[in-house]
């Protein structure tokens, strides 16, 4: 293979831990809706959140996964990153609190590292 070329191990590998974006939007989490998610290491979860009041929110995860989560503001159709947490495989579970504002439309990402026993974890925020 020439060099500068990404072989069929490469790609999949790549498509693995960067998944193509689905066609379809995310789907929108309500304040204080806990979401359960089955995901497979390496799988992402995308939500858009439209607060209905100016304040400070909470978004975290629940269950015995390594997780990650990401805030992102969308700004002229672009995510703006705001702020992240990862709870590292500890013994605690991933969360954000962030002042977010009405009128205003986040995108949240769950990303799964580890999915523990079960597989399943939820998401909330309010």
């Amino acid at each position: 293979m020439p060099p500068g070329v990404l072989s069929a191990g490469d790609k999949e590998w790549a498509l693995k831990w960067y998944p193509a974006k689905k066609k379809a939007g995310p789907a929108v989490l309500e304040p204080f809706e806990s979401v359960a998610i089955d995901l497979a290491a390496g799988e992402q979860a995308d939500f858009r959140l439209k607060p209905n009041e100016s304040r400070k929110f909470t978004m975290s995860t629940k269950g015995a996964s390594d997780t990650i989560l990401v805030l992102f503001e969308e700004l002229n159709g672009e995510p703006r990153y705001l702020a992240a947490d990862d709870d590292s495989g500890e013994n605690r579970n991933a969360s954000i609190t962030y002042k977010l504002f009405k009128g205003r439309t986040y995108h949240l990402r769950l990303r799964l590292y580890y999915p523990g026993q079960s597989g399943t974890t939820s998401v909330m925020y309010g």
